[in-house]
């Protein structure tokens, strides 16, 4: 575990900056369609230029999105080996039976440990790295009826020693994963951010023609026709698959 923080660390570093270029290129993208809207352009040439800003975008930044889905599924492969060390390191044995038993025991030579003694017995577990011990010390202070007498001590004690490594890796994960998915968010943005251009630019029934006014020129992405939503995340999906 001791090994895995750093990993994590350098995994979430690379992962916030990416997001940030990812944030960056986006913003930018909207910002350019906003200015084609001020424009004096025709439905297919505002519907064209649009694309072509659309397009660009997602080249941009399709390398950096997979390289964050990529740490993404790294992060979340390093959850189940963290949360069953943290299961085992908690147990007093491997086998059921044998935990129940050492368990017991525990219990019943702390029932004799005055309270004050309990946080000292709790500190001595936390250094000799017995998790199984110290929790179980914990407990049984909880249980006390005078554990109110020394609530300041126990509280800065049991902050202080109890282990936030493990649960400061778990938040790290999270955050790497949360990243991965605001940058997929944000690309929707941008292809959201071009449908009312193409919604509000229809062809009119009296001209006969067919309505292209939903359909996306998509030849970088392969997208097809489908609801506003829809067709963003298929489009986006598309984008980054290759």
């Amino acid at each position: 575990m001791t090994t895995m923080l750093p990993k994590v660390l350098e995994i979430e570093r690379h992962q916030l900056a990416d997001y940030a270029r990812v944030d960056y290129a986006i913003t930018k993208g909207e910002d350019d369609v906003a200015a084609l809207e001020e424009l004096c352009l025709g439905p297919n040439e505002l519907r064209r230029e649009a694309s072509v800003v659309r397009d660009r975008t997602v080249l941009a930044v399709r390398e950096v999105r997979n390289n964050m889905a990529k740490r993404a599924i790294t992060a979340k492969s390093m959850q189940g080996p963290l949360v069953e060390s943290l299961r085992q390191r908690s147990r007093f044995a491997v086998v059921d039976t044998v935990d129940a038993s050492l368990r017991a025991r525990c219990f019943a030579s702390l029932e004799c440990v005055p309270t004050l003694t309990l946080i000292c017995h709790f500190i001595d577990a936390i250094k000799a790295g017995d998790l199984a011990r110290a929790e179980s010390v914990r407990f049984e202070f909880q249980t006390r009826e005078d554990r109110h007498e020394y609530a300041v001590t126990s509280r800065a004690i049991f902050a202080q020693f109890t282990p936030s490594e493990p649960a400061d890796i778990l938040k790290r994960i999270a955050k790497i994963c949360r990243a991965a998915e605001m940058a997929d968010a944000r690309v929707v943005d941008l292809f959201r951010r071009c449908d009312p251009i193409f919604v509000f630019h229809r062809v009119k029934p009296a001209d006969r023609g067919p309505d292209r006014s939903q359909v996306f020129d998509t030849s970088l992405l392969g997208a097809r026709l489908a609801p506003p939503r829809q067709r963003a995340i298929v489009s986006v999906r598309s984008a980054f698959a290759a």
